[in-house]
């Protein structure tokens, strides 16, 4: 049966989900550093560098005539609770380093996606393999490395002996892709028949000569059909 990979669908809605997240915040970035924030920068200096002055004036006894007096008036009413520190820096951070760093990501994101729905791999009937590093035959698998295996779902086909022996290894990802597991089962198999061999959970002990048989438990299967027997 020839295997075909295809990219998982845990892997491909996660780069959905990222790619998601990171747009959306670029999204909420420009609106902040080119519409909320400078309203807000303008009000927090107006408030910092206008009313602060005038407010520790009256603190100090002084008496305010004129137009400092009804600017004192009108911004006490509007700022009686301190509006939000708003800075050029801030705005400058936002705009050109948080807004550039959130498309920068989520089109780095795509690129995988993108890159990784590209590549593929087959395993066909014959036990020849055609992946992105290339198509090998079957006589030319010589082993494959299952250390990660357990920890990141990655085993390296060796090509030729494998690196060590002067030759390659392919990497084969089933976290990536959907049907690498199947093709990854079937070549350990091959390398590694002995861990397919069915092993016996239970062994019978042969009986002495002249003794009925004996089951695990030791009893003989006589002395077991009178205790069963026995009233209880």
């Amino acid at each position: 049966m020839v295997i075909q990979s295809r990219l998982a669908s845990s892997y491909l809605m996660r780069r959905v989900i990222l790619t998601l997240i990171f747009f959306v915040f670029g999204c909420w970035g420009i609106y902040d550093g080119w519409f909320a924030w400078p309203p807000q920068h303008k009000r927090w200096k107006e408030y910092s560098e206008v009313f602060v002055p005038l407010e520790e004036r009256v603190r100090r006894g002084e008496s305010l005539v004129g137009s400092d007096q009804g600017l004192y008036l009108r911004l006490k009413d509007e700022y009686a609770k301190p509006p939000r520190e708003r800075t050029e820096i801030d705005i400058f951070f936002q705009k050109f380093v948080v807004v550039p760093v959130c498309f920068v990501v989520a089109g780095l994101f795509v690129a995988t996606w993108v890159l990784a729905a590209r590549r593929r791999y087959t395993y066909n009937e014959d036990g020849s393999l055609v992946s992105p590093e290339g198509a090998f035959r079957a006589d030319e698998m010589t082993g494959i490395d299952m250390t990660r295996w357990m920890s990141k779902s990655i085993a390296m086909l060796e090509i030729k002996g494998g690196p060590k022996a002067g030759g390659t290894a392919v990497k084969l990802d089933a976290w990536i892709y959907a049907g690498l597991e199947e093709v990854i089962e079937a070549l350990n198999r091959r390398f590694h028949p002995e861990e397919y061999q069915p092993s016996t959970s239970r062994e019978e002990t042969p009986a002495p000569e002249g003794h009925p048989p004996v089951d695990v438990s030791g009893a003989p299967e006589s002395a077991q059909t009178d205790e069963d027997a026995a009233p209880r």
